[in-house]
């Protein structure tokens, strides 16, 4: 029996609800009902990206929070590299997976997303990160958190940051958004070993974030400690970001569009 007087194939996750509701509340105001799913609907619709992009850099926070406190920290780059890699090929198709302003910042310059979506990703970026470091802390009972490695100085963890973030958004560009590799599978394989050897590189250099949302995020989950150091980071990460894009138009002038019209990002 078919009681909203539809088609099998019509019939939608709404409808379903509506009834499952019908049966179990009589009393149930199904315009109500509808009226919040629609609601729903549209919050979905607007920020369901941003969301996936906050869920990517929580999944990334806590694997370091965790990760650089475990027995084995000396695997902790290996664990790094692996859950950005999985999460981005989880994500990618629904919200491009950045999971780092930087690369969002790079992927603007590139013309892959408008001002307006750069900082919608930022927000949800640095909220979902700071969320996954403060729950990582939590469940290990300290607070990790970048800062300059003993014998070395400020400007050398700085150029540390710029170099690996510059390497980083440019792998992003280069087998993620070139269409000559366009659909090809080894993009988040690429991203996350990049990773990977810029922690083994560099992570007693400058704490190895490359990425806006890991410095900031790990300082505040730890009470804003260092947190002058984490901004310059930042700063450090943004503009290794916007290197690789202009090196990346150096490079492959093709692959940008100068009309001033950009693509939706993912």
């Amino acid at each position: 029996m078919n009681l909203l007087g539809k088609n099998d194939k019509e019939i939608t996750i709404q409808d379903y609800l509506i009834l499952s509701c019908h049966f179990s509340s009589r009393n149930l105001d199904h315009e109500q009902l509808s009226e919040y799913l629609t609601m729903l609907e549209n919050f979905r619709k607007a920020f369901g990206k941003p969301i996936m992009e906050a869920i990517g850099t929580f999944v990334l926070l806590l694997t370091i929070q965790l990760a650089v406190d475990a027995p084995s920290a000396d695997k902790a780059p290996m664990a790094i590299g692996v859950a950005l890699m999985v999460i981005i090929y989880a994500g990618a198709p629904i919200s491009g997976a950045h999971y780092n302003p930087a690369v969002s910042l790079a992927l603007w310059l590139r013309g892959k997303a408008t001002v307006g979506e750069m900082l919608i990703y930022w927000i949800f970026q640095l909220a979902g990160g700071t969320f996954g470091a403060w729950l990582g802390g939590i469940i290990s009972g300290t607070y990790s958190n970048i800062g300059v490695g003993k014998n070395f100085t400020l400007t050398q963890a700085f150029l540390a940051e710029v170099c690996f973030a510059f390497v980083l958004c440019f792998v992003v560009l280069g087998t993620a958004t070139h269409s000559k590799v366009a659909g090809n599978g080894y993009y988040g394989a690429a991203i996350g070993l990049t990773v990977t050897a810029g922690a083994v590189s560099v992570g007693q250099q400058s704490g190895a974030a490359f990425n806006p949302a890991v410095a900031l995020g790990l300082s505040m989950a730890a009470g804003f400690d260092r947190f002058g150091y984490c901004v310059a980071t930042a700063l450090a990460d943004f503009l290794g970001g916007a290197i690789a894009s202009f090196m990346f138009y150096m490079v492959a002038p093709d692959q940008f569009d100068i009309s001033g019209e950009y693509d939706s990002v993912a």
